[in-house]
């Protein structure tokens, strides 16, 4: 594996750190680096964010959205759908098994996150999920 590779790896590795996944359906990770924001720092954004995390519906339909999508897909603010996200972005791309549709990885983050380094790194951990869960490699 080249060095790309391995960095991609272990940046998913820290951030799935203390993940939490109460019905195997939907796992959060990392949340409280939202902190570490300005424009997502104030104790109400913050809330929000959390409350909507811990309700799960929002993210779920965020993500049902994107679980058909071909490739990698960019929510900037407003477009995601949902005012609790207008500060945010989310970045996600669906990872198969087979021909089965069988989740999406996601980050959120600010709307001014690095793109250029984010999107690559969504699109090529959710190629990676799929490589180890298919049966076939």
């Amino acid at each position: 594996m080249n060095q790309a590779m391995l960095d991609i790896i272990s940046v998913a590795q820290s951030a799935m750190e203390g993940a939490t996944s109460p019905k195997e359906d939907f796992m959060v990770a990392g949340e409280t680096k939202l902190m570490d924001f300005a424009e997502l720092s104030d104790i109400e954004t913050l809330r929000g964010l959390f409350d909507a995390f811990s309700k799960k519906q929002v993210m779920l339909n965020l993500l049902d959205k994107s679980i058909n999508a071909d490739g990698v897909q960019v929510f900037i603010g407003s477009e995601s759908g949902y005012q609790i996200l207008d500060n945010c972005s989310v970045v996600t791309a669906p990872y198969h098994v087979d021909d089965d549709h069988i989740g999406v990885l996601g980050v959120i983050g600010p709307t001014r996150m690095a793109y250029d380094r984010i999107v690559p790194i969504v699109d090529i951990t959710a190629r990676l999920l799929e490589t180890a869960l298919n049966p076939k490699h």
